[in-house]
C-alpha cells in the first residue's frame, strides 16, 4: 500500500518512472510499441509533471545535435572521431553588432588565429593549423539563429600515423641490427617478428 503522503526525490522518482515503464513491457520481455511523441506532447507533459517546458525544449536540441552513428573501427582505434560537428538553434536574432560582438567573443574564447567576418546576415569563423581545421558559423532567419562548429582531426591522424610509423620502423631497424651484433639468430628472430606484427596489423 502506498503513502500518497510521502515526499519522493528527484533520483527515487527516476527510479519510480523506470520501474513503471519495466512493468509496461508485454510478458514476452518486448516494449508496447508507440508512435513517439511529438515536441509539443513532450513540454505539456513536462508542464503537467512540473518540469520547466523550456527545459525540455533544450534537452530535445541537444539531444538532436548528437551523432546517432556509433564510432568505426578506425574511430575507435585513434581515439575518437576524426570529425566532429555540432548544430543548434536558438529562438533569437541576431543584428549586425550582435554578430561582431558573437564574432569577438569566438575568437577570445578558442585562443587560436583564424580568420572571420561578420554581417547582418550572420558569421563566419575559420581556423587552420598544420593538423586541425575548426569552423565556426552562425546564419539568422525568420526563426532564429543557426550555429554550427566543426572540428576536423585528419590531419591529427596523418601526423600522429606518420610520427609512429616512422618511430616503430627505427626502433625495428635498431632491434635488428643490435640482435645481428649479439646473435645472428637472435637478429633473424627480431626481424620476423617485427614483420609478423606488421603484417598482422
Amino acid at each position: 500500500m502506498s503513502d500518497d503522503r510521502r515526499t519522493y526525490s528527484d533520483e527515487e522518482f527516476a527510479l519510480v518512472l523506470r520501474k513503471a515503464a519495466e512493468l509496461a513491457e508485454t510478458p514476452d520481455g518486448r516494449a508496447t510499441p508507440s508512435n513517439g511523441l511529438t515536441l509539443s506532447e513532450m513540454k505539456a507533459a513536462a508542464a503537467q509533471a512540473g518540469f520547466d517546458p523550456t527545459l525540455v525544449e533544450r534537452a530535445a536540441r541537444l539531444l538532436s545535435t548528437r551523432s546517432s552513428a556509433p564510432p568505426s573501427v578506425v574511430e575507435r582505434l585513434i581515439g575518437g572521431r576524426l570529425r566532429h560537428g555540432q548544430e543548434a538553434h536558438f529562438p533569437i536574432t541576431l543584428d549586425e553588432a550582435e554578430a561582431a560582438r558573437l564574432l569577438s567573443a569566438l575568437q577570445i574564447e578558442i585562443a587560436r588565429p583564424g580568420t572571420g567576418h561578420s554581417s547582418a546576415m550572420g558569421l563566419a569563423w575559420h581556423s587552420s593549423d598544420d593538423v586541425d581545421v575548426v569552423r565556426v558559423t552562425a546564419r539568422s532567419d525568420p526563426d532564429g539563429t543557426s550555429i554550427a562548429v566543426d572540428l576536423d582531426r585528419r590531419g591529427t591522424l596523418a601526423v600522429t600515423g606518420t610520427v609512429t610509423l616512422l618511430s616503430s620502423l627505427t626502433a625495428w631497424i635498431v632491434m635488428v641490427v643490435v640482435g645481428n651484433e649479439v646473435s645472428p639468430v637472435l637478429g633473424a628472430a627480431v626481424g620476423a617478428t617485427g614483420l609478423g606484427g606488421a603484417l598482422a596489423v
